[in-house]
């Protein structure tokens, strides 16, 4: 009889069960926690791939037209080409025969691969932009009338053992695909076909037309040379170059900004040649910083360094040069 209620005062005692609870139900819950912490990394490293992939595949795009172009700005030295002809030479024009004659289109492994010819350096040069610990490979396919590129990326992803049996973990992979567009070159081959073809027709021989298609010896593009010795030289002749005026403007908080050379389409050209660059971040960056979040007065503005001896005296460093992209003035190195 003393034994039995023992039992029954036992099992109406509630005391210790919410730590019972909470023992039986608290593995659960961590284990849930760790698999969706290890989830949203997987997700988030997936998608930064996939946008990694996405950016290198359209500046790919952007700057197919010349290989000297800086791939992350398009900036380039106005002398340095790829050659007139270099579309019918160095863009891989058999590739449009590829599905025929199981032509090889252009592919090079990144980080590590080496280029080959012109076009695999131009894929290479996405190896110096690719974050540490991707690797992956870029494609170009010139069918005529569509040149694409297409870029493939992976990452390892480190992720527990009892993770990987439930799906597919160990890397999280990315590919784009972006599209070589050429406007100029469009409407140039379009005026070309609609107006001379017609006036040219059987004046030329064969034998003459390809003598015309012999690359010019010289490749010098950038026009005449210009001495120039001061400020004021260089600020006449960038007005005589972009074809504008000088004027003077009022920025947002009253200072005076003199304009060397405002063109027709209200972009601000400034001609620098000897003043260092603790006076331009000090007295000039912050006034057309002004001007250009007003957007008003200018619609952008374009600072132009003259050097002042071949062995580049007078232009600014990498690190201020990136300091005015950021704030939106684009910079031009005259040589």
């Amino acid at each position: 009889m003393r034994r039995n209620r023992r039992a029954a005062g036992f099992q109406s005692n509630e005391q210790g069960s919410f730590t019972l609870e909470a023992s039986l139900v608290f593995p659960m819950i961590l284990l849930c926690t760790i698999t969706l912490l290890f989830v949203g990394m997987y997700v988030y490293q997936k998608a930064y791939v996939q946008h990694v992939a996405r950016t290198m595949a359209e500046r790919l795009a952007f700057t197919w037209d010349n290989s000297h172009k800086d791939l992350a700005t398009g900036n380039f030295d106005p002398s340095k080409t790829d050659g007139l002809y270099w579309r019918l030479t160095h863009d891989h024009v058999t590739d449009l025969f590829g599905l025929l004659l199981s032509v090889g289109t252009s592919e090079v492994a990144i980080p590590t691969g080496v280029a080959k010819d012109q076009v695999g350096s131009k894929l290479a040069k996405t190896s110096s932009y690719l974050p540490k610990g991707m690797t992956g490979t870029a494609k170009y396919s010139n069918l005529l009338l569509d040149h694409r590129v297409e870029v493939k990326l992976n990452k390892p992803f480190f992720s527990p053992p009892w993770l990987r049996k439930w799906f597919d973990a160990e890397k999280s992979d990315g590919q784009a695909i972006s599209h070589v567009v050429e406007p100029v070159e469009m409407i140039r081959l379009t005026d070309i076909t609609r107006t001379y073809f017609k006036a040219i027709k059987d004046r030329i021989s064969p034998q003459k037309a390809k003598e015309a298609l012999i690359e010019p010896l010289q490749n010098d593009l950038s026009g005449p040379s210009v001495t120039i010795k001061s400020e004021r030289q260089a600020a006449s002749y960038l007005r005589s170059l972009v074809g504008g005026r000088e004027v003077i403007l009022k920025t947002p908080s009253g200072k005076s900004r003199t304009i060397d050379a405002l063109d027709a389409n209200g972009i601000a050209h400034q001609a620098y040649y000897s003043m260092t660059e603790s006076q331009l971040r000090k007295e000039q960056m912050p006034k057309d910083i002004e001007l250009l979040e007003q957007g008003v007065q200018v619609k952008g503005i374009v600072w132009h360094f003259f050097k002042k001896d071949p062995s580049g005296k007078g232009v600014i460093s990498d690190s201020f040069r990136k300091e005015l992209e950021r704030n939106g003035i684009v910079v031009v190195i005259h040589n």
